[in-house]
């Protein structure tokens, strides 16, 4: 082989594995494989968050278990400058919609938000790795139960991505651990005698790193710390 056709193959062999690395860095993200459990029943999870003009993370996290056409789960939805709303759900899931290649839970939404919890109808579309959560404008039915006023004009579009339920479960532990913790966490002592609360919470969990930003009503900081977390137990490690 001469020279220059070493030279041409050498170059080839370059370019084919950029073009594979492109490829690899850049493919699409992998749909989570359901969790079945001895029992039949399948395990599905998924988590929104978008960062405001405001620098603030909106959060949404939802559960679900399905064995038959039963549901059970929870639903987290929760604004950085708005009210919240979670709980848990009970229902029922319909089949595949062969031409939308989803599935419709319709569930009873046991939903606290600002210290009061009602019971509220509620309508999930999922299937091919999304779930979109449908909103609308609610009214009492008479009884203290509430239900969409109008079906035809539910909101779908709060979307979802499916996430690892292990992955789901680590944020929401490391989260609750350090809203409850900051004034222990945080290595700078808040002033005129007042104490920290937590505005957001940013965590990476595969970086084991969380991204906080706190205040005391006076000055707002920002700290970022490693963590370990086995089970419900959290470190923080500085």
């Amino acid at each position: 082989m001469n020279k220059n056709k070493k030279i041409i193959l050498a170059v080839c062999v370059i370019v084919v594995a950029g073009i594979l690395g492109y490829l690899l860095i850049n493919r699409p993200a992998k749909n989570q494989e359901p969790v079945t459990d001895s029992n039949g029943g399948i395990q599905l999870c998924f988590y929104r968050e978008n960062i405001t003009s405001s620098k603030l993370i909106d959060k949404t996290w939802l559960t679900m278990y399905l064995k038959g056409t039963e549901v059970t789960g929870e639903l987290h939805n929760i604004p950085a400058e708005k009210d919240s709303k979670r709980g848990p759900f009970i229902g029922s899931v319909g089949d595949v919609d062969k031409m939308a290649m989803a599935r419709t839970a319709d569930v009873w939404w046991e939903t606290t938000g600002e210290g009061i919890t009602n019971k509220e109808q509620l309508s999930i579309i999922f299937g091919e790795g999304v779930a979109s959560v449908g909103f609308g404008e609610m009214v009492d039915r008479g009884d203290g139960i509430y239900v969409y006023k109008d079906i035809n004009t539910v909101d779908y579009s709060l979307e979802l991505n499916d996430v690892s339920c292990e992955d789901l479960f680590e944020k929401i532990v490391v989260e609750d651990y350090i809203r409850k913790n900051i004034s222990t966490i945080s290595t700078k002592a808040p002033v005129l005698g007042g104490s920290w609360y937590v505005v957001s919470v940013d965590i990476s969990t595969s970086k084991d790193t969380a991204t906080v930003v706190y205040e005391d009503g006076h000055v707002q900081e920002s700290e970022k710390f490693k963590y370990t977390q086995e089970g419900n137990t959290v470190n923080i490690v500085y």
